[in-house]
């Protein structure tokens, strides 16, 4: 399981600013614990109401990822929105993997919540194809039977430092989600 860290905070929801944080992924872990989202906004943490929280902070960097079941295809999907760096940077640093190592692509694995802990649903971990034009991370995991329950989508750290200090590209994941949605019943 990926365990992520929260970070010191002491504001409410409503007064929450980029001013009480020190980096982006510590803006973005807050925005997604008080279920922020492009359709729900968190205090002044996303202006432009893409899911990424604070992105003139400097890294590390964390995204707004997204987690979706095709039943007819039999197919788990989504998009991974990541923050442009500030300043001379590379415009999205944390896009990609480890570019000098052997996982390119950002690597990720869907699990399911159950009472006894987080369990991953994929065998291998897979990676996700990057759009360096627009920020955006696109993955798609064919042929994936789901029971119904609760699960998110995990992307592991980019590129490893430790014992190095704190990484730039830090891991991060969705937020949990009902799997797969069950189907619309009457309504117009």
């Amino acid at each position: 399981m990926l365990a992520l860290a929260s970070p010191a905070w002491s504001g409410s929801p409503q007064g929450e600013s980029c001013a009480e944080f020190t980096a982006q992924a510590d803006a973005q872990t807050r925005f997604a614990e008080l279920g922020g989202s492009p359709a729900h906004a968190v205090g002044a943490l996303d202006g432009d109401r893409d899911g990424i929280a604070c992105e003139g902070l400097p890294g590390p960097y964390a995204g707004y990822a997204t987690l979706g079941y095709n039943r007819r295809g039999g197919f788990l999907y989504g998009v991974v929105t990541m923050p442009a760096a500030p300043g001379g940077e590379e415009r999205f640093p944390c896009l990609r993997g480890n570019p000098k190592g052997p996982l390119g692509p950002r690597r990720l694995n869907v699990y399911r919540v159950t009472a006894d802990g987080d369990r991953a649903i994929l065998d291998q971990v897979v990676g996700a194809e990057a759009r360096p034009e627009s920020g955006r991370l696109l993955w798609k995991v064919p042929r994936v039977a789901i029971a119904p329950g609760r699960y998110y989508v995990a992307f592991t750290e980019s590129i490893p430092l430790t014992p190095y200090g704190r990484s730039k590209c830090p891991g991060f994941r969705s937020r949990e989600t009902t799997l797969p949605v069950p189907p619309r019943t009457g309504g117009p």
